[in-house]
Parts: structure tokens; sequence; C-alpha cells
């Protein structure tokens, strides 16, 4: 799939999640903010890139406040961002309120709109014990500008921020700016209201929970419907478990501490430390010296609440030792968090060995690259069964747009059936990768080191997954062999289409000698395998690894 420097993955759609990034400079140029490529961005990962709909909507938003509320808007509060709930919005304001950077909390404000134009500034000092959401209206997080990178963060890191789709519901729904909004190439209007919407999206969300709790359940573990929990986004689910979690523990103690096993995946470390504000230690290897000290930090007096860790992780693929975490956290007491997005509940038995189940429903399961989700499955072996599941259910907030949630339960129909096919695009590119002598290493788990380990949990017939990284003998090599390599590049993974990316440019620029430590080298790159013809992919590796080895 060809695509121009800023056009959206996939061309032409208006709700897509990724953006061509079809050379590695482009990568680097997008990654230093480099202004020549920002411009041509049409399209970016929603978390990452916040999409033009919803910055036009939050214009929009911010002058109706201003005609409306003269003394709470000022040219000091010039940028907002949109939330579909009021508790999400709260927290992105007490979180910009402690950034240390002047303003206090009242000058932070939260307001909330309604369709019919009504917009009313929102009491923070006592929350609301109302249920603000599952309603078409938005909550807007008016902020000074010199917040504006911390506003960003927080829209990053907790994938909060409402839809392309809800902002153009409301961009053609709400009588006060239909005259004002054109609809864009790509987008097809919606004249159903929002009580018809919801009405449909209920029927699909049953139909997704259904759906993810049959692919966790065996013969001796069934997953009950209500263990599953949906999200708007992957990070939402994620920073979800970690607000549950921490509710569980008793508020005499202060410092709530978390270990992150393994390189996971930046925007969960994040959410963890930054966000929350959480004590993390991390195990960034993974490896059995990692599980050995993690033991042994825990018989010599460290205490944790929860472990969080990917199986396998993001972007070297290793599998950890999940028995033994799990017999870790059984005998001192902490809750296990999994992330299985790569791995995949198709390939994976996961749910003996974790109190919590998280994945990014945007990745495989929807496939389409052009719709967000998450999804929380708490695991029915877990001792602490019945209070995470309660206390989940206490802080629910169904913060799904409807449409979304209807192009997700279409998107994940044959999810099963696209995950074998991938897996065996991926496994075969891996063989062949690894006999090319421009390639150093091959992070994929069939043929890994910590192969075991992933075989421990695997069905019965299933494969390894679609998610494999390359490190080549020279950096010059990586370039020539992204650069040539005729896929889809940019950002994002778990795409029906292959979707290839310079992984630490994009996820670890700032830090690129951090995450070299732990084996996330600059020159990493990262390939999600497709569904494609198996014959046509192996063609064009073959090319690019042509143009690797003249640098070999």
């Amino acid at each position: 799939m060809s695509a121009e420097l800023g056009e959206s993955l996939p061309p032409g759609d208006a709700h897509a999640v990724s953006v061509s990034l079809p050379r590695w400079r482009d990568t680097e140029g997008w990654a230093s903010r480099d202004d020549a490529v920002l411009s041509k961005m049409k399209s970016g990962y929603p978390r990452f890139y916040v999409p033009h709909i919803v910055r036009e909507l939050s214009s929009h938003l911010i002058q109706r406040a201003a005609s409306n509320l003269t003394d709470v808007v000022g040219e000091d509060r010039a940028a907002a961002m949109l939330f579909p709930s009021e508790r999400m919005a709260i927290a992105c304001q007490r979180y910009l309120s402690k950034c240390g950077q002047g303003p206090a909390e009242e000058s932070i404000k939260v307001l909330r709109f309604s369709l019919n134009g009504t917009v009313s500034l929102v009491p923070t000092a006592q929350p609301s014990d109302e249920m603000t959401c599952g309603n078409a209206d938005v909550w807007a997080v008016l902020h000074p500008e010199m917040l504006a990178s911390e506003a960003k963060a927080f829209w990053q890191h907790t994938g909060f921020g409402i839809s392309s789709r809800f902002a153009q519901f409301w961009m053609e729904q709400a009588s006060f700016l239909q005259q004002q909004h054109q609809l864009a190439t790509g987008r097809e209007r919606s004249d159903k209201g929002w009580s018809t919407l919801a009405d449909e999206a209920r029927t699909a969300a049953l139909t997704i929970r259904q759906r993810i709790a049959g692919l966790c359940s065996t013969a001796q573990d069934k997953v009950e419907t209500g263990n599953v929990f949906l999200y708007h986004s992957g990070m939402s689910a994620i920073a979800h478990t970690a607000w549950t979690l921490r509710a569980l523990v008793k508020a005499e103690e202060e410092r709530y501490r978390i270990a992150v096993f393994g390189f996971v995946y930046v925007d969960t470390f994040k959410v963890l430390s930054k966000i929350h504000g959480f004590d993390c230690t991390l195990y960034g290897h993974g490896s059995g010296a990692d599980m050995d000290r993690l033991e042994e930090d825990l018989r010599s007096g460290l205490k944790i609440h929860s472990l969080y860790t990917e199986f396998p992780g993001n972007p070297l693929l290793i599998s950890l030792d999940l028995d033994r975490v799990y017999e870790l956290s059984r005998r001192y007491g902490f809750y296990v968090v999994v992330d299985d997005t790569i791995g995949t509940s198709v390939n994976l038995d996961l749910v003996p060995l974790c109190d919590v189940l998280c994945t990014s429903l945007t990745k495989m399961f929807s496939g389409g690259c052009n719709v967000m989700g998450g999804s929380v499955v708490v695991s029915p072996r877990s001792r602490h069964h019945g209070e995470l599941k309660e206390a989940l259910e206490a802080r629910y907030e169904d913060t799904c747009f409807p449409l979304d949630t209807v192009v997700l339960e279409r998107n994940s129909v044959d999810f099963e059936a696209r995950v074998g096919v991938a897996g065996r695009n991926a496994a075969a590119m891996a063989e062949q990768l690894r006999r090319h002598r421009s390639v150093e290493r091959v992070y994929y788990p069939k043929g890994s080191e910590s192969q075991q380990f992933y075989d421990r949990r695997r069905r019965e017939g299933a494969g390894y997954g679609y998610l494999l990284s390359i490190r080549f003998v020279a950096p010059a090599a990586a370039v020539a062999f992204h650069d040539a390599l005729d896929v889809a590049k940019g950002p994002s993974l778990g795409t029906n289409f292959t979707l290839m990316c310079a992984y630490t440019l994009l996820a670890h620029y700032s830090e690129l000698e951090w995450a070299a430590r732990y084996g996330v080298i600059e020159h990493l790159v990262r390939i999600s395998v497709g569904v494609e013809d198996e014959e046509t992919l192996r063609t064009a590796v073959g090319k690019a690894l042509a143009a690797a080895d003249e640098h070999c």
C-alpha cells in the first residue's frame, strides 16, 4: 500500500488511525517536529495527533463559551481539550494544575457543552456523582497556552480524548455549528440521532463483549460477559485499571508502587508514572536476570501493589515467565495486569496467570485501522475476582462513541481468522529475514530465547503473532531496507495491511540513549505483518533486503 507523506492510512479514510511516513527521514522529521513534515500531516495516530475535526470543534466551542461566559473565557484561555465525560475532564484539570508551571486549579476551567448550544461551568471542588457520560455532551478543559504541551501529554498518555467520529457528529448535529461546517472528503454524514445510535451501539457492545469473553475462555476457565469492560481506547483501559487498583489500596498507604516488567509500550509507562504519579520500578530487560532482581527486591522488603507487563513485549517481543510472576504475586500480595494486544487471545491463554487482562482493540481486533477501542477482562481465576469486578463496575463509564462501537463490532467479525493469516505471514517473514546477512537479529516469539515461555501459554494449534522487529548489522542497512520495502509505513500496528515503522524514532526520540540501554536501538525497524498474500510479501521483503545488502 503506497501513500504520500502525510496521507492517512488507510488512504482516504477520514477516521484513519495512522499516517504515511514513507521514508526514514520523514519519521525523523516528524519526531523532531520539523515544520516541513508536520505541515503535510493530514492525519495521525489520534493520541499522538489530535484529529483536525476535533481541533475544529474545539475552536468553535471556545468561541461559543466566549459569547456565553465572558467572565470565564479570557485571552489567557485560548486552548481546550475535549473529553466524553466530566470525570475525565476533571482528571485533566487536576493534572494540569499540578504541572508546576504556575496556574492554580481555579484558572483551568471545565465546561460542559450540549448539542442545543447550552454551555455551563462545571464546579470541580466536589466532582458530581452523576453518571455524566453516555450522552452527546462534551466536556472541554480550557487552559492557558503555556500548558498546551502538558495538555497534549495528558491526551496522549490517557487516551481519554473524544474520537473523530464524536467530533463529526457534533459538527453535523449541533444547530449552532451546522452552517459553519462543510463535510470533509471521506466522511459519511449520519442523519441518525443520538438515541438511535445509542440503541445500535448497545447491541454492538454486547456482541463485542461476548466475542472477547468467548475468545478468552477455555474448557477450564469460562469468562463471563460481565467480566468484560469496554473503553474508547486501549490506553483508557490501562489508565482505568490503574485508577481502580489504586482505589483498592488503603488510603493511609501514601506511596502506590508499581513494578513494570519488560520494556513496555511507552505510554503505558508514562500514564502510570507521569499522569497518575505512581512510584514505578522498571525491570526493563524482561530477562531472567530481571526476574531474579524482582524476586530479590520483594524478598528484601520491597512492597509493590501491582505489576504491569505485556505478553509478548513491544517492540522486542520478549515473553516473560508469567508462571513465576503470578506465583510471586500470590506470595507477596500484588495484582498482575497483562496487556495481550500483540499476542492476542486467539493465540494465548493468559487468563489463568493474571488478575486483569488489558487489550487495545484498536489493533488486530479491529484490523481496519479506522477506529479506537480498548477492553479490560477480569480473570475468573483471580483470587481478587469479586472485589476487582465490583470496583471496576463502580467506576465504569461507557465513554465509547456509539458509531465507533458499531464500526469496531463490524471490523472484528473475522478477527480470529485474520490473526491466523497474519501470524503465518509473520513467521515466514521472520524466517526469511533471519537468513540474510544484513540482518543481525529478528525479534519474534518463534525462534527467540524466550519461546519456551510463549509456548507454555500458546493455545493448541495457534501461532506466534503478527509483530516482529529487526536489528540490522548497520544503521544504513536499516534505512535502506525501510525505504525500499513496498508496504505502508507509519505509526500503529495490528492492521490488516502490513505496516512498518522506525519504531524508536516514533516512540523514544527524546530518550534514544535510555532506550538503547534496554536493546531498543535507534535504527530498530518494526513490522506489523498483515493478511496479504504470503508470496507477495516474500517478494517485497526480498527486494528490500537486496537494498540493505549494499550497506553491509
